[in-house]
């Protein structure tokens, strides 16, 4: 085996993860197990893998000297903190020598999805924006946004609550520039109470909005359901709300735009959760997407 020469193009050797149980709870414990594999003709020498969970620390392990065409297996249980929600990245980071005078990295990543705790905590996206500070919100992947004063105007304010079609709901108690909706993208949402409907306020961008989510109640039974919320720009005649212009990069334009009140019905059972539709991935460039801006049980 000839030795490695430093001007030669270095292919790292990979690493990979797992994590068990694949859908945990809040403060339940896990165990990160960690794959290193020296797919490379020369041997990993000082090799130090570390595992780590965004929220719950990390471990070391000293792995030495990885001969060609070996693995090496670490495995770290630790516990989710007990407020954890959302998305926990759990990663695994190999460090070795590859000659005396340098040294490399390689490392996998795999995400844990965990209920956010409300609607608040899974805010992603930043939709509002002010009248002097239009470049602070982006709602649409084209850096257009909702405008505080225009939302001010119709009794939108933060934390206000406002009543659509007998439905009452609160407004997020934000400032402009602050993230304050969720793209819908198939979030997990807890959510508690009983009653006849579960109702939503948002818009659509770049085309009408549809997905599929679901609502699940105490006793393990899920109930789907779909939607479909029309685009934002336009006085739509089916909106709750209709707002004279909205804020761009440029300034305003004066073209009104629509938000919307949409709403499923709920069997007489305790809710657990709801899974929000699966409308997109994130917030496309040039392709729909829903936000939710407040939901509540009636």
């Amino acid at each position: 085996m000839s030795p490695y020469r430093s001007e030669e193009d270095f292919l790292a050797p990979p690493v990979s993860i797992t994590v068990e149980p694949s859908a945990p709870e809040p403060g339940q414990a896990v165990t990160l197990t960690a794959e290193l594999t020296n797919t490379t003709r020369i041997a990993l020498r000082g090799s130090v893998l570390y595992l780590s969970m965004d929220g719950a620390g990390q471990a070391a392990s000293v792995l030495g000297r990885v001969a060609p065409g070996k693995s090496v297996t670490r495995t770290w249980k630790t516990r989710l903190p007990d407020d954890a929600e959302g998305v926990v990245p759990c990663i695994a980071h190999a460090l070795f020598d590859v000659h005396e005078g340098g040294s490399d990295c390689t490392r996998a990543t795999s995400s844990l999805k965990l209920p956010y705790r409300s609607l608040a905590g899974a805010f992603d996206n930043a939709g509002i924006s002010s009248d002097d500070a239009t470049t602070t919100a982006d709602i649409d992947g084209s850096r257009s946004s909702l405008s505080a004063q225009a939302l001010a105007s119709v009794g939108l304010t933060p934390g206000a609550s406002v009543t659509y079609g007998g439905t009452a709901f609160t407004w997020p108690d934000t400032e402009p520039g602050a993230k304050d909706n969720v793209v819908s993208s198939g979030q997990t949402v807890r959510l508690s109470g009983t009653g006849s409907r579960l109702a939503f306020l948002g818009t659509s961008t770049w085309g009408d909005g549809k997905g599929s989510g679901k609502v699940v109640y105490t006793d393990g039974t899920e109930q789907a359901f779909s939607v479909e919320v029309p685009d934002w720009y336009s006085a739509h005649p089916a909106a709750a709300v209709v707002l004279p212009y909205r804020n761009t990069p440029s300034g305003q334009d004066r073209n009104p735009v629509s938000l919307f009140t949409f709403a499923i019905v709920l069997e007489d059972k305790e809710l657990r959760s709801v899974v929000l539709p699966k409308v997109s991935d994130g917030l496309p460039s040039g392709g729909p997407a829903l936000h939710i801006f407040a939901m509540t049980v009636a």
